[in-house]
């Protein structure tokens, strides 16, 4: 990828409504360049879905990093699944020999109860450690998913009209929304923009970003020395293209971090480099591959208080 292919990527998660006329304009770049684009990286699975989410705030939860040891005894897909259809569970996936992670959504200590005593049960399962974190994506927007949490608000029932005709095409043309709500076009844009800017949901999408390789570098760092933004800038200066951003662990000195390189052979010398920096205590490195990587993505518990909602509305049948 390049940066056209990433920056369109990030306007996308920020706000999977954005006309392709408005990123001409920003990018300066032909509509049918820009649609191209993006149609090559929903081939590639590299853009899995355009989705309504309710925003962390909305649904009082936090992220929860999880990593599973197994004894290996296990079938590997229907491990990946058995876990990832879990309804705390966001995705799942291997990253190496009889090590797994999952990425939940909790709201509370029993929930994070529940997904444990949930994770024990397995009989293939030795060990696993449960880390909350924080996403860190430095160069998306910041109305993106990845930037805030959003803000805790109460939708008007015109408003869950629209987001109801939304959660199953987030795309929806206004015209198809006005004729599906009896809502006034006029009206439908000024809802919309309301919505998108209210920061109780996300216009977005939800994407893999292995294409056609991805490197994970577990960084643990001396907190003592410096700080997670200090680390971001550093990996920003030297790998502007290459760095994704990724995930900080709240309970111990842990940077997830995601690399998308143009080139596989800048993997050594980024490794190397990581290693060497006067911050680093420990790297361990896992490598994806677009081919090969065994994921499971699923809704998560949005979707489910999206239709909470809807319900109590009167949208849908109960």
């Amino acid at each position: 990828m390049d940066w056209l292919d990433k920056a369109l990527i990030f306007e996308l998660y920020s706000n999977a409504r954005i006309p392709i006329q408005v990123l001409c304009k920003k990018y300066d770049v032909a509509f049918n360049t820009i649609k191209n684009r993006i149609k090559k990286l929903e081939k590639k699975g590299v853009i899995l879905e355009y989705c309504v989410e309710l925003s962390m705030e909305m649904l009082g939860a936090e992220w929860l990093y999880v990593e599973i040891t197994t004894n290996g005894t296990e079938d590997i897909e229907e491990f990946v699944n058995q876990i990832g259809n879990h309804p705390l569970v966001r995705f799942s996936n291997q990253i190496s020999t009889q090590k797994y992670q999952a990425r939940a959504i909790v709201t509370g200590a029993n929930e994070i109860f529940e997904l444990k005593h949930f994770i024990k049960s397995i009989s293939s399962v030795i060990e696993f450690q449960m880390h909350p974190f924080v996403w860190i994506a430095p160069t998306a927007l910041p109305s993106s998913k990845a930037r805030t949490k959003g803000h805790r608000i109460v939708f008007t029932k015109n408003q869950l009209q629209i987001l109801h005709c939304l959660a199953n095409d987030v795309r929806m043309p206004v015209t198809e929304i006005s004729k599906r709500t009896n809502i006034p076009i006029r009206k439908v844009n000024k809802i919309l923009e309301e919505l998108h800017e209210g920061g109780g949901v996300h216009f977005t999408i939800r994407m893999m970003m292995a294409d056609p390789v991805e490197l994970i570098i577990f960084l643990r760092y001396d907190d003592k020395k410096i700080d997670i933004n200090h680390i971001v800038e550093w990996f920003q200066k030297r790998y502007p293209l290459e760095f994704w951003g990724g995930a900080c662990w709240l309970n111990e000195p842990v940077f997830e971090v995601i690399i998308v390189p143009g080139k596989i052979t800048v993997f050594s010398d980024i490794i190397r480099q990581v290693r060497a920096a006067p911050f680093t205590i420990s790297v361990q490195t896992h490598l994806f591959s677009s081919d090969s990587l065994l994921r499971g993505q699923y809704r998560g518990p949005s979707h489910t208080r999206l239709e909470e909602m809807f319900r109590k509305a009167g949208l849908v049948e109960t």
